[in-house]
């Protein structure tokens, strides 16, 4: 034998791969897992300060206002109501929730498709159709803790200052129902727009704008043609307006529509709880083209 060959000496060690033999937590932790993460995106959690910044000042803004009506509430009893009713609170959050979606829609969705992380979301873990449905989740949670869970403690406190708080409470049971309906419905719609405008880019400068101006031109256009129209045509015009569908709805829900203040009759409150919902399934199924389809 080559001398060479004999200096030389080597060894093999079989160190195997073990299986894993914990639990299998299944699909549904793989959606929750992405959804979770997309809220941490969203809000910046583990980024730099400036990422925090405009999430921060919104929920400030939310949380500002809250105090302000229950300190109202506290000093001028009832009298509060006619200071800031349920509609027109709601009406104020309608535009902070929509600088909060314009803030977390692009930052769900964009980031993905500019780094190319898409193949590998779907390669294995999880499916197209999980995907939109983690998106979907993740933001209709961050969504409900501008609109619906504020005003769930408003309505709280508002019980808890009468005279009388647990037959408040009692009496007040089917408002609170309302609270969280209208409050449910405006996380829902803004925040499912917002989703299928982000869905459209991988910029989130533009994926930002877009929602900005797109609604903006889209009450422009509505209040435009409301004023040329009939007063039955100005009725389902107003369901193609997110603010105005959703302001009219809290308006004949607390019983504050007045005929005198409007431009037309309106529908009951039930036919614009259905047109929210239109729209938000309209979203979904369009946010279901952008994606499911490539499976």
């Amino acid at each position: 034998m080559d001398a060479d060959l004999q200096g030389r000496y080597g060894e093999i060690y079989d160190r195997g791969y073990q299986h894993y033999l914990g639990k299998r937590l299944g699909r549904w932790h793989a959606i929750w897992a992405l959804a979770v993460y997309s809220i941490k995106r969203a809000m910046g959690i583990k980024k730099s300060w400036t990422a925090k910044v405009i999430p921060i000042i919104l929920y400030l803004a939310v949380v500002g206002t809250v105090l302000v009506v229950i300190g109202i509430q506290a000093f001028a009893g009832d009298a509060a109501n006619d200071v800031m009713s349920f509609p027109d609170y709601f009406s104020f959050i309608y535009l902070i929730q929509g600088a909060f979606v314009a803030t977390i829609a692009p930052e769900m969705l964009c980031g993905d498709r500019r780094e190319n992380v898409l193949s590998l979301y779907f390669s294995r873990a999880i499916t197209r159709w999980d995907y939109v449905i983690a998106k979907l989740i993740a933001t209709a949670i961050l969504t409900m803790t501008i609109s619906t869970v504020p005003a769930v403690i408003l309505w709280l406190f508002r019980q808890l200052l009468a005279d009388a708080p647990l037959h408040a409470l009692r009496t007040n049971a089917d408002e609170l129902l309302k609270v969280i309906v209208v409050g449910t419905l405006i996380a829902g719609l803004l925040g499912c727009g917002g989703l299928v405008i982000s869905s459209f880019t991988g910029r989130k400068s533009i994926a930002t704008a877009v929602i900005f101006v797109g609604y903006a031109v889209l009450e422009g256009l509505v209040n435009g043609l409301m004023a040329a129209s009939s007063e039955r045509v100005r009725d389902y015009l107003a369901l193609l307006s997110p603010g105005r569908l959703l302001n009219e709805m809290a308006l004949k829900m607390f019983g504050r529509w007045e005929i005198a203040d409007m431009d037309h009759t309106g529908f009951d409150w039930p036919v614009y709880v259905a047109a929210a919902l239109g729209w938000i399934v309209l979203g979904i199924v369009v946010m279901a083209w952008r994606y499911v389809p490539e499976d």
